[in-house]
């Protein structure tokens, strides 16, 4: 129970890190693009800055999950390319 529980968390994470990336690409190309109709340029660049701060919120939950799980840290660059 308590290791399908740690899978779920991992996956949960990881999935909300990819999903939070794509939002980041989306709205610098939206910005890039100057194609806001709904809201100004200046209230999308908030909210890129409180998607940036969320992925890094995220990364960090992932970390402790990979961490407590003994899991290949995904987060670890360097480690992936040794």
């Amino acid at each position: 129970m308590e290791l399908e529980i740690k899978n779920r968390a991992h996956d949960k994470a990881f999935a909300t890190i990819f999903s939070l990336d794509n939002d980041i690409s989306r709205l610098k190309q939206e910005i890039k693009n100057d194609s806001t109709p709904f809201i100004t340029v200046e209230q999308l660049e908030g909210v890129l800055r409180h998607t940036k701060q969320q992925r890094k919120v995220w990364n960090y939950i992932a970390l402790l999950i990979e961490k407590d799980h003994e899991r290949i840290d995904y987060l670890d660059i360097q480690k992936q390319l040794s």
